[in-house]
């Protein structure tokens, strides 16, 4: 019996890794939690400063192997595609600031974005996110638009389709 559970358990893990937006739809919607963070540069981002501005936050480590991937598609976009409406804000954390601040400091041509270190995890615990990365969409209204757990965000449908919105 407890090799069908870990074969069950074991399928329902590789079906919610590979179906990303499927594990927090529940918080599509939902009004995103009251943030303030600081970046390295020394910018202070909150709800009130973003208001009105759609934003992608990035969670990540830098010791994750997929965020150390993913980070760099995440510049590229930003650079290529120019999304202007779109703030990306990425967020080092489950990590020591020294870590996350040298990684950044490594890798001046991916940290073309705002980054912040998040030392007592609140917002990502609010999120839910227990996993790197972890991409939040909060829409121009301040809701969650989109949580995505793993690489790949800038692939998902959903992303995607809300970009062609902003462009109009």
């Amino acid at each position: 019996m407890s090799r069908f559970f870990a074969s069950l358990s074991l399928g329902l893990s590789l079906f919610l890794l590979t179906n990303p937006t499927l594990v927090r739809a529940s918080q599509a919607g939902q009004p995103a939690p009251a943030f303030e963070l600081v970046s390295f540069g020394g910018e202070s981002y909150s709800n009130e400063s973003l208001k009105g501005r759609p934003v992608l936050f990035v969670f990540w480590a830098p010791w994750c192997n997929v965020c150390q991937r993913e980070l760099p598609l995440l510049s590229a976009f930003s650079q290529q595609e120019k999304p202007a409406q779109l703030a990306i804000v990425s967020i080092g954390f489950a990590d020591s600031r020294s870590n996350v601040e040298r990684f950044v400091k490594e890798r001046p041509g991916t940290f073309i974005f705002p980054t912040a270190y998040h030392e007592d995890r609140w917002l990502a615990q609010t999120f839910k996110i227990n996993a790197t990365p972890t991409s939040v969409l909060v829409d121009g209204q301040g809701r969650i638009a989109l949580v995505h757990r793993g690489g790949g965000v800038l692939h998902n449908n959903q992303f995607r389709e809300f970009l062609t919105r902003l462009k109009g």
